[in-house]
Formats: C-alpha cells, sequence, structure tokens
C-alpha cells in the first residue's frame, strides 16, 4: 500500500484513535485508582470489588453494544449526506437508551443481594458490595446518557473535545475517591462507599458537559418525535445493529462471569488477583479497544460513501496495528509484571497468580485483539451478525468450555484455558473475514497478510542499517 493510501486512511484512523486512546487511559486510571485506594482498605474490600467487574461489564457492554449501533447508524447516514436521519437517530437514541440505563440501574438495586450471591459474594464481602453497588446501580443511566453522546459526536468525527470532557471527569473521580474514602477535615472517612459516590459525581459531570457539547454541536432533533411511526423506524434502525452488538457484547462478561465464580473457588486472594490483571490488561491494551471503537464509525462512513477499496485499508492497518501493539504489551508484562502488582498489592500469593496469568494469557493477547478489532469491523459494514456469530463461538464454545476443562486442574490450567480460546477466536474470526471479503470481491480475500508484516520487518532492518 503506497504512500496516497496511508495519508487517505493510516494517518486519519490514527489522528481518531490516538484522542480515544487518551480518553480511556484516563477512564482506566481512574478505574485503578479505585482499586488502589481500595486495597489500602484490605484483602476483603479488594476481593469485593473484584466481583463488581462482571456485573459492571454486563451493564456497560449492553449499552456499548447500543453505542455501537448508534455510531453506526448515525455515522453512515452522515456519509450518505442525510443529516436530518443522522440527528432524528442521536436523539431517540438518547432518550431511549437513557432511560433504559435508569430502569436497569433500578432493577439492579433491587436484585444486588441475589446477583453477588451467585457469584459466590459471601459474608463481609456481600456487605461491602452492597454498600458499593447500592449506589453505583442508581447512577448507572448517567454513565449510558455519557456513552451515547460520545458515540453521536464520534460518529461526526468530534474526538479530542470528548476526550478532554472524559479528562475532566477522571480527575474529579481520582480527588473524591481519595477524599471520601479516607476522609478529610470534620469529614469522617466512608470507606468503599466513597468510592462509589465519587464515581458518581464524576458521572454527573462527564454527562453534563457532554450535553452541553451534544447541544452545541446541533446533532440532536426531537422532530421525529412528532410521529410514533418515525420514532419506531429510528429506533428499529439504531437496533439492527445495536441488538446483535449488545448480544456480542454481553457474551463477554458472561464468560467473565464463569472465571469469576471459577477463580473464586480458590479463595480471596486469587479473586483480587484476577482483578488485577484484568484491569491492567484492560489498561494496557488501550490501544486496541480505542482502535476498535473507532473502527465502527470509521468503517461505517467509509461503506456509506461506498469506498470498499478504503475498507479494505481499514483492515489491513487495524490487523497490523493490534498486533504489534499486543506484542509489546506482552513484553512489558513479561519483564515488568511484577513491578506493576505490587503498586496495588505486595500479597506474596496475590503477586505470584498474577505473574501467572499475565505469563500464560498474554501469550494470546495479539489473537485476542485480532478478534475484537473485526467484530467492529463487521459492525461498521453493517454486519453485525457476522460480529455476533463471532463473539459466540469465542465466548460460549470456546472459552468457557475451556476454563472450565482448565480448572480440573487448578487455577494455570483455568489461564492455559482463556489462552487457547484466543487463539482458536482469532483463527475463526480470520475465516469470518476471508469469507466476507469474498461475497464482496476484495482482493484481500487472497491476499496473504504475512507479507505485510515480513515487509514491515525488512523496512526496519533497513531503516537500522541507513541508521549505522
Amino acid at each position: 500500500m503506497g504512500n496516497s493510501a496511508r495519508n487517505q486512511i493510516f494517518i486519519p484512523l490514527v489522528r481518531m484513535t490516538v484522542p480515544v486512546i487518551i480518553g480511556m487511559l484516563i477512564t482506566f486510571i481512574f478505574q485503578l485508582a479505585d482499586t488502589f485506594f481500595i486495597g489500602k482498605l484490605g484483602v476483603d474490600k479488594l476481593a469485593a470489588m473484584s466481583f463488581t467487574y462482571p456485573v459492571y461489564i454486563l451493564f456497560i457492554g449492553l449499552f456499548m453494544g447500543m453505542s455501537s449501533g448508534v455510531s453506526s447508524t448515525v455515522a453512515k447516514s452522515l456519509g450518505e449526506k442525510n443529516i436530518t436521519k443522522a440527528k432524528s437517530l442521536a436523539a431517540v437514541s438518547l432518550t431511549f437508551f437513557s432511560l433504559s440505563g435508569l430502569l436497569l440501574g433500578l432493577l439492579g438495586l433491587w436484585f444486588l443481594k441475589p446477583i453477588f450471591l451467585s457469584l459466590g459474594a459471601q459474608g463481609n464481602l456481600l456487605s461491602y458490595l452492597q454498600d458499593y453497588m447500592g449506589i453505583l446501580f442508581p447512577g448507572f443511566f448517567l454513565l449510558v446518557g455519557t456513552l451515547i453522546m460520545n458515540s453521536i459526536l464520534m460518529a461526526k468525527g468530534i474526538i479530542i473535545r470528548t476526550t478532554l470532557i472524559m479528562g475532566i471527569g477522571g480527575i474529579v473521580n481520582i480527588i473524591l475517591d481519595y477524599l471520601l474514602i479516607f476522609g478529610f477535615g470534620d469529614f469522617a472517612p466512608m470507606g468503599i462507599a466513597g468510592a462509589a459516590i465519587a464515581t458518581v459525581l464524576s458521572w454527573m459531570v462527564t454527562f453534563a458537559f457532554m450535553a452541553v457539547m451534544t447541544a452545541h454541536e446541533k446533532m440532536i432533533s426531537f422532530n421525529s418525535f412528532n410521529s410514533l411511526k418515525a420514532v419506531r423506524n429510528r429506533l428499529g434502525d439504531v437496533l439492527k445493529i445495536g441488538i446483535p452488538a449488545v448480544a456480542a457484547q454481553i457474551l463477554n462478561p458472561i464468560s467473565v462471569s464463569v472465571l469469576t465464580r471459577l477463580i473464586a473457588v480458590s479463595g480471596a486472594s486469587a479473586i483480587a488477583s484476577y482483578g488485577i490483571v484484568t484491569k491492567v490488561e484492560s489498561l494496557g491494551l488501550t490501544l486496541v479497544l480505542a482502535l476498535s471503537v473507532i473502527l465502527t464509525p470509521f468503517t461505517a462512513r467509509l461503506y456509506g460513501a461506498g469506498e470498499s477499496e478504503d475498507i479494505d485499508r481499514v483492515v489491513a492497518y487495524s490487523g497490523r496495528i493490534t498486533v504489534y501493539w499486543s506484542l509489546a504489551l506482552y513484553l512489558i508484562l513479561i519483564l515488568w509484571g511484577k513491578d506493576i502488582i505490587s503498586i496495588f498489592s505486595v500479597d506474596l500469593e496475590i503477586m505470584a497468580r498474577s505473574r501467572l496469568y499475565f505469563n500464560i494469557v498474554g501469550l494470546s493477547l495479539p489473537f485476542f485483539g485480532l478478534s475484537h478489532v473485526t467484530t467492529s469491523i463487521f459492525n461498521g459494514a453493517q454486519m453485525p451478525g457476522l460480529s455476533l456469530k463471532l463473539t459466540m463461538v469465542k465466548s460460549v464454545l470456546l472459552t468457557i468450555p475451556l476454563a472450565l476443562l482448565g480448572s480440573l486442574i487448578g487455577i494455570h490450567g483455568i489461564f492455559w484455558g482463556i489462552t487457547i480460546a484466543n487463539i482458536l477466536g482469532a483463527v475463526y474470526a480470520k475465516k469470518l473475514l476471508d469469507k466476507w471479503q469474498r461475497e464482496r470481491g476484495s482482493d484481500l480475500s487472497s491476499y496473504n497478510p504475512l507479507m505485510d508484516y515480513i515487509g514491515d520487518i525488512k523496512r526496519v532492518f533497513a531503516t537500522f542499517r541507513r541508521g549505522r
């Protein structure tokens, strides 16, 4: 691919991805700040936080899936130059999904105890979870509204300003975390409940700023609300992409819930270590996750404009970026994993199990990343069924059975099960991608991607020789 293709696709893709990386890093940092501060309260409270992870990502996965539908349909309409439809889609989506987030949050509050009992939480852990999630559940609609508005603005290509907003929310969260968890002045320490209050207040801040920006960009039009048929049509457009994307997003948390249950059998230190490594892993994979977020609206606009060759370039570039970054991350985790874990806990058992996870599961990070970006490309190309199919095979038919099988020989067996599932999932993703490319007449269907990697290696060595 020549310099022209690089300028048309690679550079804009990077420019859109970098601000999202920054925004995600900020989000992950304040999540890690929660883990860091709560870790100072003791292993039991840290273990309780680990139980919130599958529930949190299940809830977020539901609305991240819907936000994929929003960004894909709004971006496609903008690519088709249908601005009125794009604004109408945005208004219907924001209203419907914010109200849905409020309803589900209240249901989560009502069924809080049964939810965490089913995950294996008992005794003091259940009490800590009630203190934490009892505050978070009612505030979830604020996060949902923020996600939907962010996807609307992202579909229009507004990235940097939304990143700044996420940064403000992150700073607010970290400051309030410290003050509310440990107390200040005449205010007594609130412990784990203080962490929850800090999070909800930060969501309020980001929601307010996103609302102002969305209104300023004139990306919302409530004219379609004059007709129930128009509302149904717009919501149907979003749900056509969103429902399969939601199903795909929910399957991952379900597999994580099963993994959490399996690992919880090994005790509090095991589940605490799992909570830490999954957060560190997510932080390390920020570039891949950010690229996945961008790929849906980026591909959708190209699809709406009929730019088939540019979609091929997106597929090629995103795959190489994912592999190189994931390999670099694995090297970092191997060399400095112990130092990273020691930031959150110096418990020897937690550190040993965390390093075991990095050594084994880290091998499969490039394969995990390739599956992830492939699902985003399918969503952008208005093929959510393929995205769902890929996620279902990887999560339900591979990860859960292999982890269950691995659990028979211990926690290291679970980790090997995850690793093998990631590798086989990437192989299946390549099979689906090749079939889709053949159906649309793409030259990539007969192209060996290894040639790109070999070419990149040759260019690196050539640059090194010239430097000497």
